[in-house]
């Protein structure tokens, strides 16, 4: 399926980003509960792929091959929030359940200057295949 091996590729790209800082991130969800490490979604979501680091920053990959290393990301306890500082327009918020989290994801399609809502399901990624 080409979604698939778009996705992977994603993936792939994004791991090498944060390679060093995934070496670093438990594969497990911190003692503090915070989602720390990478994920990929399940469902076709725009936003394919994210790495949350210790240090509160989020790298991002989307469906277009489009990424941002410099987004953000909160945790209160019970909510999951990433501010993407490239795409201002977009809203992330999800919960862990499971081990996936279940989002609402709000993103700005550029081209046609219009806001798309999707309900996005992401499950944790540690394999990187190289």
């Amino acid at each position: 399926m080409p979604m698939q091996g778009l996705v992977k590729t994603l993936v792939m790209g994004l791991a090498l980003c944060g390679a060093c800082m995934f070496a670093l991130a438990p594969a497990a969800i911190s003692a503090e509960g915070a989602p720390t490490g990478a994920w990929r979604t399940t469902n076709e979501c725009f936003l394919a792929a994210f790495l949350l680091t210790d240090d509160g920053r989020a790298h991002t990959a989307y469906l277009t091959g489009e990424h941002d290393d410099n987004a953000v990301w909160t945790w209160d306890g019970s909510t999951l929030r990433i501010t993407s500082r490239t795409f201002d327009l977009d809203s992330f918020a999800g919960h862990v359940a499971s081990d996936h989290v279940e989002a609402d994801y709000v993103w700005h399609d550029l081209d046609k200057n219009e806001l798309h809502q999707q309900s996005c399901v992401f499950e944790r990624f540690t394999d990187l295949g190289i």
